[in-house]
């Protein structure tokens, strides 16, 4: 499995039949692991997964309905990892967690969310720089486990949908050449991905500013 994953989301060498054959046999679980341990570390490629597989599932090789399916069961397992971490209060988890997300995006997430609460984490999963942090504080005492489920779920649901649609158009326009539909597809994600991530970091430094300014004491008149 780790050799399907590798060329899932690594999408070099080899030729597009063996890959073919190995995402028939184990694609599903595949994205439904990293998308999963995206959730917790975001150094597994979720989206790039989940992209990969509908590439696949454009020629037929995968269910686009399962891929979806997958990549969002993989999302609410990891959501819910990181809220649970964030439930048990301190412990190494939480500290390697912590450490990931970053203390910044800490203090960011938690005023969004006591303001945002649902909202935020329907959202958040369209933002990958926060996300962790989010699920963190709804775990750390802001939201109940059945709130955050239902609105992680339907998040999860849309997220994994848009990115499986970017990767199922982008192997039906280019059936021919696989290899120019996996760049195409990845290309169109990262350009999302930057844009959302200009705008998340803005978001969280002026989220810093605001708390930095309420720690300060006022000046006597």
């Amino acid at each position: 499995m780790s050799g399907l994953i590798g060329s899932l989301t690594a999408a070099v060498g080899g030729s597009f039949g063996e890959l073919a054959d190995a995402a028939a046999r184990f694609g599903y679980w595949a994205v439904l692991l990293v998308v999963a341990g995206d959730g917790v570390f975001p150094l597994f490629p979720g989206e790039t997964a989940i992209v990969a597989a509908a590439v696949l599932a454009a020629d037929g090789t995968l269910s686009l309905p399962l891929v979806i399916a997958a990549g969002a069961v993989g999302a609410v397992i990891g959501d819910s990892t990181a809220y649970w971490t964030g439930r048990r209060g301190r412990g190494p988890i939480r500290r390697g967690v912590v450490k990931v997300a970053g203390a910044g995006r800490i203090e960011a997430a938690e005023r969004m969310v006591a303001r945002q609460g649902a909202a935020l984490v329907l959202a958040g999963r369209f933002l990958p720089g926060i996300r962790i942090a989010i699920n963190l504080s709804c775990g750390a005492g802001q939201m109940s486990y059945r709130r955050f489920l239902l609105f992680d779920s339907v998040g999860a649901v849309l997220w994994s949908t848009q990115a499986a649609l970017i990767g199922y158009f982008a192997g039906k326009a280019f059936a021919d050449k696989p290899w120019v539909a996996f760049g195409v597809a990845f290309a169109v994600m990262a350009a999302v991905g930057a844009v959302i991530g200009v705008r998340e970091r803005r978001h969280v430094r002026r989220q810093r500013a605001a708390a930095s300014s309420e720690k300060e004491p006022a000046t006597p008149s």
